[in-house]
């Protein structure tokens, strides 16, 4: 039994409690009077002229997309301001009106700005989505612009709308890196909008601008706009919650302009292939160039002039919208003897001074084949390695590939990056292949097991050692001429370098990232190095001397790699420099054009060039060798 103490305490607790409660309902329902009050009272005007004729709409804020730049700040991407005439449907009166009335808008040369039988098609597929804008004219000039506003009320749905679009001023040099944008196509807009892409955005489709998306892309703002019957804005509702677009952030790449520029003008028009130039010490690269190439604003054009150019670009036999130098795949040609001969001297078989027991009198015989020395038909006599690369003669690398065998000339090609994606930050990458006992029976499997004649057999070495057997990239060729020449290590090559808010605050930043290590001997590297410049000293007749930096030890290697689809030779050209401790390798691969001195060599130079004239780095290396008197006898 509670004591009568006990039973007023609880009574009084009751008390408070509904005290409490009654105190909290009150003031809840106190606010919402007062918000009823300033909705009805102080915004009655408002509400009055909303009620009426008059809607609320949401007007998306486009957030602008962050801008590319090269390595020393040069705009590669940028944003410019844009017009263009939409409708939006369910806001359309009368649509048989307003085609006859947008259909007498002339422009400056006296020519209709809309063609009745697209108008006509465009506000029919408008119709499926009826509050959103579909664009019925893309980047019209501002006279245009005024006169559809003046006209509002004789044009109900149709209203203007500002955009940027994507400019890039390098044009076609910078095409494959780069990418390019367009609209989301119908089929695939249901699937993004729920990550915040609107009906009509850009995205990415290509290069970097398709890997980074998520980084140059921003988050768009929206706020509550009022609009008369006619669908014309009459400017943001206040008090109504409005969120600012957030710009995307800015990319600075690896990518060095004026080098890109070099190669562009080297690599003649009609001429097709890839360039590319990496930092051996990091994998930034600094040169990626394809031909053909496409110049990337014309995805930025008005439909009809974007859909004439993508016509065009898309019948071309030559392929220009592939970037050759990440997808496209060339046998190696002579430019995989290094790998043979580094693969010889790390594994013990041959040493600088080693010779081998045929020499060279034009070919190699091998069982009943005769292998010639396209090189030199007359023959190259007895050579030792840095002859042999300096000369190229295939009848030493004959020689040498049947004393390794298949397994170590395809583990040091492996460990170069040859025949396997590098994991470059671009979509749509190529592998390659490369040969050996394994790799050829699996690939060749189907074929085997109806003729044993497909089956791996010791002679193909002889093709595998000169390079004639396996497909790499360009892309992979400039990381195995870069690792021959710092002879540590190989490393992911990469072209976006840092992110940066619109206020220049760094938000991320790439590292080096080692592919492989090589665990070459100094002796190794040193042979190494040596003969790939012997290649380019013209007093001995080294094949790759037009691709000579004048003041600069350059290293390097040609090839020349059968074309199964045309008469001539596809020409390559490696080469690193300094070569005693190189800043910059290339790699330079020219489809049907012959011999890779003649044609290759002169491309990779004049990237080289530029590198020691243009660049900080360059110009001091060039005063180092200089005053060392390393110029002239020694590459220079």
């Amino acid at each position: 039994m509670k004591s009568h103490a006990q039973f007023q305490d609880d009574q009084q607790d009751r008390i408070r409690k509904s005290l409490w409660l009654s105190g909290g309902v009150t003031v809840f329902f106190l606010i919402l009077l007062i918000r009823l009050f300033y909705v009805q009272v102080i915004l009655a005007d408002v509400n009055i002229r909303l009620s009426k004729e008059n809607q609320m709409s949401l007007k998306i804020l486009k957030a602008p997309r962050g801008r590319i730049f090269d390595r020393n700040g040069e705009v590669l991407a940028r944003n410019r301001p844009s017009y263009s005439i939409n409708v939006v449907p369910y806001r359309l009166k009368n649509r048989d009106r307003v085609i006859r009335n947008l259909l007498k808008i002339r422009g400056r040369n006296g020519e209709p700005v809309f063609d009745s039988l697209e108008l006509t098609e465009l506000l029919l597929k408008a119709r499926y989505r009826r509050f959103d804008a579909t664009r019925l004219k893309e980047d019209v000039p501002i006279d245009i612009v005024s006169i559809v506003e003046e006209h509002a009320l004789e044009l109900p749905g149709i209203t203007v709308g500002t955009e940027a679009r994507r400019e890039y001023p390098l044009g076609g040099c910078s095409f494959h890196a780069l990418g390019y944008m367009s609209e989301i196509p119908e089929a695939k807009f249901d699937s993004l909008k729920g990550i915040g892409y609107h009906y009509g955005d850009l995205i990415g489709k290509a290069g970097l601008e398709k890997q980074y998306e998520s980084v140059f892309r921003g988050v768009d703002g929206r706020e509550y706009i009022e609009v008369n019957a006619y669908g014309k804005s009459l400017g943001p509702i206040e008090n109504m919650p409005r969120s600012d677009p957030v710009p995307g952030y800015d990319g600075y790449l690896t990518l060095d302009a004026r080098l890109q520029r070099a190669a562009a003008e080297a690599f003649v028009d009609t001429l097709r292939g890839a360039v590319v130039a990496v930092d051996p010490r990091n994998g930034e690269v600094l040169v990626m160039f394809s031909s053909p190439a496409v110049d990337p604003n014309i995805f930025s054009l008005s439909t009809a002039l974007r859909a004439k150019n993508w016509a065009k670009v898309a019948r071309d036999p030559a392929k220009p919208l592939n970037n050759r130098a990440t997808s496209g795949t060339y046998e190696p040609g002579s430019t995989f003897k290094l790998v043979t001969a580094a693969a010889g001297l790390a594994e013990g078989v041959i040493a600088e001074g080693s010779t081998m027991r045929a020499p060279c009198t034009g070919g190699y015989h091998f069982g009943n084949r005769f292998a010639k020395c396209w090189s030199y038909p007359r023959g190259h006599g007895r050579l030792n390695i840095v002859g042999a690369v300096q000369r190229s003669c295939n009848v030493f690398f004959y020689q040498l590939g049947l004393l390794l065998g298949d397994e170590p000339i395809v583990r040091y090609a492996d460990k170069f990056g040859l025949g396997q994606k590098t994991g470059i930050d671009l979509p749509h990458e190529y592998g390659g292949y490369l040969s050996g006992e394994m790799a050829h029976n699996q690939r060749f499997a189907t074929r085997i097991k109806t003729d044993e004649r497909w089956s791996w057999t010791r002679g193909l070495i002889l093709n595998m050692a000169i390079g004639q057997s396996q497909t790499v990239t360009p892309l992979q060729l400039a990381l195995m001429i870069a690792g021959m020449g710092n002879g540590e290590n190989v490393y992911r090559p990469f072209l976006l370098k840092e992110v940066r808010s619109r206020e220049g605050i760094v938000i991320r930043q790439a590292r080096p990232e080692v592919l492989h290590k090589l665990n070459l001997a100094d002796d190794v590297v040193a042979t190494i190095r040596k003969a790939m410049l012997a290649v380019t000293d013209p007093t001995t007749g080294g094949t790759g001397r037009r691709a000579r930096v004048p003041g600069i030890p350059v290293g390097g290697k040609t090839g020349s790699a059968e074309n199964p689809h045309g008469e001539k030779t596809h020409g390559l050209f490696v080469g690193c420099a300094p070569v005693d401790n190189p800043v910059i390798a290339v790699a330079v691969v020219v489809e049907n054009a012959g011999h890779g001195g003649t044609v290759a060599a002169p491309v990779a130079g004049a990237v080289m060039k530029k590198f020691f004239e243009l660049t900080e780095e360059g110009q001091y290396l060039v005063r180092h060798y200089e005053e060392e008197g390393r110029n002239g006898d020694r590459g220079g």
